[in-house]
């Protein structure tokens, strides 16, 4: 089963990949409470920037977490709500006027 597959149809629809969980923040924060209500592992996330012309790589992005395999559902799910809002407030802050979209990739045990 493909890890886009374990989401709502609005927020699959969200994802800037077919196979992949890749969200704006406030998809991929209610992306992590889904998860974490589902009983669904969340190994990890990084971030992605979109810039303009559609392109995305990591750039200037947050680098994200390294696996969170050995921590329980809930706590990983904190983890990433925290890190994520943590990172995203300061690439905001050392890229103002960025026309990039940051975006997050979560990665879960389908």
């Amino acid at each position: 089963m493909s890890q886009l597959a374990l989401l709502p149809r609005h927020l699959q629809e969200r994802s800037l990949s077919r196979s992949e969980i890749i969200l704006p923040m406030s998809e991929a924060l209610e992306a992590i409470d889904l998860f974490e209500s589902q009983g669904v592992q969340i190994l990890g996330w990084e971030g992605l920037a979109r810039d303009p012309q559609g392109r995305l790589g990591h750039g200037s992005a947050p680098q994200g977490t390294v696996s969170l395999e050995h921590l329980s559902i809930r706590d990983a799910a904190r983890l990433c709500r925290e890190t994520i809002a943590r990172d995203a407030a300061q690439w905001a802050q050392n890229n103002p006027g960025s026309t990039d979209e940051l975006h997050f990739c979560i990665v879960v045990r389908a």
